[in-house]
């Protein structure tokens, strides 16, 4: 039997989403999530760097969700920009906590020279960067909707 990365990862992806809709389908809004269901806290807006532009209609957002005592951090939102190196573009807003270890995900980016992905990595300190962009492969926009990661 083989198995490849892509559908490993497909596979690891969807079950926290198949588990969240599937108990949020099924508890009023108003219930408290039971032992080992589902918690989504508020989306709150990145703090963004200088040069770094929220998409009209798409804020750069996060939120920690926990799925049967997992912590998940979820991001969503665009950002526009021009980056030439690894940058730091934005930052935790405050009261919001920093994770104990780097957090990183990968996002979708402009598609240049064959490369459509960024690393999104957040830092202990609460920074958060990506990761990939060079002088012949800038990148110029971002979007962050299926950023989704373990949260430390």
């Amino acid at each position: 039997m083989s198995f490849d990365r892509r559908s490993i990862l497909g596979a690891a992806l969807a079950v926290p989403t198949a588990l969240a809709v599937g108990a949020a389908s099924t508890v009023p809004a108003s219930a408290a999530p039971a032992e080992g269901g589902v918690q989504a806290g508020a989306w709150t807006d990145l703090v963004l760097a200088p040069g770094i532009t929220a998409a009209e209609g798409a804020p750069p957002q996060v939120r920690l969700i926990t799925i049967a005592g997992t912590v998940f951090l979820q991001a969503r939102g665009s950002i526009t920009c021009n980056l030439t190196a690894d940058t730091r573009i934005a930052s935790l807003p405050a009261g919001f906590g920093s994770p104990t270890a780097h957090v990183r995900a990968t996002a979708p980016r402009n598609n240049s020279a064959g490369i459509n992905a960024c690393r999104f990595e957040i830092s202990p300190a609460g920074s958060v960067s990506l990761y990939g962009p060079n002088a012949g492969n800038p990148l110029t926009w971002a979007q962050f909707d299926s950023v989704q990661t373990i949260w430390r």
